[in-house]
């Protein structure tokens, strides 16, 4: 038996998270769909993910906060939120998109909302877990139940927009949202409050806030593989943008979102796959490089093949270089980084390789205006491979492995 469902507490995260998972799915889906139909416009649909996107710009803001706080509290209280401001956009969906401009105002704040939930997840893991190899194990499995749960969810997606209207497809994912945020309460009774620096302060004041906000960014600054590596985390979010606002037009193109579905579902079996494979491969800086090139030699494949089975094979090659990717990414900073500070770490590095989406999302759209959606996907490519071949040049990204040692002990370093 896996030794993380031991476990109970694991257990309640892992529901919890798999489940507030499956309603983002499907508001994705459906947001971004209802929009690109409405519209008959990539560049809409780049606003419209830009306003969703955007909002990782602020991340770093809430890192003292989750730091401070129990995480499973914060996190319940983002979903909460979150399900009520995706449960009013229901009443503005009008033809013609009338209302765009306050849908997009809406799914911005529930956005920043969720610019909590993911760096209290981040946090919880090492509180539920001390090993760093189960760190590794527990990302590898959570990234690969993620991406099956996405795979229904964005079959369901497609299918409840067909069978339900886009309305109730809002409702339903409001509705799971609800639950997983109660399933989070509950954690919170369970998982003790780790101990917080200057105890004898009852609340973030200012110049304490802004404290805590700097010693996040002089980790980073100080880590060299960390500081090296944001960049590249950075411009391949830009590029990664610039391919989920083509999607949308792409499947619109063939006249169902069925085939939108078909597209994510061949992506996220290849995360499932890549995150698997972490388990067999090393893990190292060599290995995130060489995925970088083949994730963007895979969208440049993306953007050439004409037939729709070739665009899903791409699809899956490029999610199973993403899937290894994400894994090592996410388990080297939760390994490395000491735990009263993952907060502030996790929302600092989220802000910054985050900010390029939006970015991304705005450039596309203006580059679909001008060029060809193939011809703007063979940009994304070519700067994700660019990324992973300079990625080589730095001997600290060749020679890095993941540490062994207990978490949150590893010395950063000063290399320069």
């Amino acid at each position: 038996m896996n030794p993380l469902f031991k476990d109970s507490r694991f257990i309640r995260f892992f529901a919890s998270r798999t489940l507030a998972n499956i309603a983002d799915s499907i508001y994705s889906i459906v947001l971004l769909y209802f929009v690109q139909q409405s519209t008959q416009s990539v560049a809409m649909t780049s606003f419209t993910y830009t306003a969703v996107s955007a909002a990782s710009i602020f991340s770093f803001l809430v890192g003292p906060v989750v730091d401070r706080y129990s995480p499973p509290l914060l996190a319940s209280i983002a979903l909460f939120t979150q399900a009520v401001l995706i449960l009013a956009v229901p009443f503005l969906i009008q033809d013609g998109m009338v209302n765009l401009v306050a849908i997009l105002v809406i799914v911005f704040i529930a956005s920043c909302f969720s610019t909590l939930f993911y760096p209290a997840n981040s946090k919880m893991l090492p509180q539920l877990i001390g090993s760093p190899d189960l760190i590794v194990r527990a990302n590898s499995m959570i990234s690969s139940t993620d991406q099956v749960i996405n795979i229904v969810g964005y079959l369901a997606g497609a299918s409840l927009i067909i069978a339900m209207g886009m309305k109730n497809t809002f409702f339903l994912a409001g509705a799971m949202l609800f639950l997983a945020g109660f399933v989070y309460v509950r954690l919170s009774k369970q998982i003790d409050a780790p101990p917080v620096e200057d105890t004898g302060r009852s609340s973030l004041k200012l110049g304490y806030y802004l404290k805590q906000l700097k010693e996040g960014y002089l980790f980073v600054k100080r880590h060299t593989f960390l500081r090296i590596m944001l960049p590249f985390f950075a411009l391949t979010n830009f590029s990664m943008a610039i391919l989920v606002i083509a999607i949308p037009s792409i499947a619109v193109s063939y006249g169902s979102p069925i085939y939108y579905s078909l597209l994510y579902v061949a992506y996220f079996i290849g995360i499932f796959i890549g995150s698997f494979l972490v388990s067999v491969l090393k893990k190292n800086g060599i290995t995130i490089a060489v995925s970088w090139v083949a994730m963007g030699l895979a969208i440049y494949v993306f953007s050439l093949v004409p037939e729709m089975w070739m665009k899903l094979l791409a699809a899956l090659l490029l999610g199973i270089f993403t899937g290894i990717i994400n894994v090592l990414q996410t388990s080297l900073i939760q390994i490395i980084t000491p735990l009263p500070i993952l907060g502030r770490v996790t929302a600092f590095l989220n802000t910054l390789s985050s900010a390029a989406l939006p970015l991304g999302a705005l450039i596309g759209g203006a580059l679909a205006l001008r060029f060809s959606l193939s011809e703007v996907l063979f940009f994304s490519g070519l700067i994700t491979v660019l990324c992973g071949l300079i990625m080589f040049l730095f001997k600290d990204i060749r020679q890095y492995q993941i540490p062994s040692g207990e978490i949150g002990r590893v010395a950063p370093s000063h290399n320069s």
